[in-house]
């Protein structure tokens, strides 16, 4: 039995390349050196503070529990990910 046991919540991460706007990207260094952290865990954060929380998006997830993103032929121009799935009104 291991000394150290692994974490019980473990996320995989996964890489995503996408473009942000140069003051965008600057302001997310910037914070992170800040903080004393990573760009990455910025972004993570940011996602679960503001994107996780907004009412029209968990509506809409409801409404569609089986919507996925996926890579691949589903990316959209830019290079990121993107699932073209039903969009709300």
């Amino acid at each position: 039995m291991p000394m150290i046991k692994g974490r019980p919540n473990r996320v995989k991460y996964v890489r995503h390349i996408c473009r942000l706007q140069e003051p965008n990207r600057d302001t997310l260094v910037l914070y992170a050196r800040c903080i004393g952290d990573t760009p990455d865990y910025v972004l993570d954060q940011l996602i679960d503070t503001t994107i996780a929380k907004d009412h029209d998006f968990l509506a809409w997830r409801a409404e569609y529990p089986d919507e996925v993103a996926t890579a691949g032929k589903d990316a959209d121009r830019t290079g990121g990910t993107s699932t073209p799935g039903p969009r709300r009104a």
